[in-house]
């Protein structure tokens, strides 16, 4: 239960950090408002202007000067518009006719942050897996998991109850594992492994048929 509720938090989070945000830039008479903002790659920015203003992208060196040249960004008409900004750094824009006296801003882009790591978690419990393939002749695999460093007893019993085989025993760090028993020198009929790992026991039915 553990284990999915982590799974789930985590697809949750992750799919929060995919939406995007909108950001909006309107002006107050000849200035942008606000003229800075910082926001992260993906975000939409909504430019909301009075009839007489628009959004030049320039560069930094234009932008400085109070110049219009376009640095061919982003480059909204009058009145405004939407832009999606994924290039991460500084963006320099200014309004085309009131750029002289001094009409522009900046939009500060922020790398988005990615979750690249897979997390794996291990069970609270350990995990007895059936052999495969069952039934078999004259070899099978036994899987298991430890969810932490354990002393772990693994054996074979027949019908009867009587061991057979001790496939482990021993203390192994946490992880997961396979076993193989080559059953070639026992006879058709049904077995019973049982693990064994501090307090808690499993047993399971695995079948030989030659």
């Amino acid at each position: 239960m553990k284990r999915v509720i982590l799974f789930l938090f985590l697809i949750l989070a992750a799919a929060s950090m995919s939406y995007s945000t909108t950001h909006t830039i309107g002006n107050s008479g000849f200035s942008f408002s606000p003229s800075s903002i910082t926001i992260t790659s993906g975000d939409t920015v909504n430019f909301v202007l009075e009839s007489i203003h628009t959004a030049r992208e320039v560069d930094e060196a234009t932008w400085t000067a109070g110049g219009t040249t376009s640095n061919g960004g982003f480059d909204l008409p009058s009145g405004g518009g939407t832009v999606v900004l994924t290039q991460a750094g500084v963006h320099y824009y200014v309004c085309v006719p009131h750029a002289s006296i001094g009409m522009k801003g900046t939009i500060t882009v922020n790398a988005a942050t990615d979750v690249k790591s897979i997390i794996k978690t291990l069970p609270d419990n350990f995990i007895l897996m059936q052999n495969y393939p069952n039934p078999f002749n004259p070899a099978t695999t036994i899987s298991f998991s430890l969810p932490a460093k354990s002393f772990v007893s693994l054996k074979i019993y027949n019908a009867l109850g009587k061991e057979v085989s001790n496939i482990v025993s021993g203390e192994l760090p946490a992880g997961e594992y396979k076993r193989q028993w080559n059953a070639a020198d026992f006879p058709s009929g049904v077995y019973f492994y049982r693990m064994q790992v501090g307090t808690q026991t499993e047993t399971k039915k695995l079948v030989l048929i030659k």
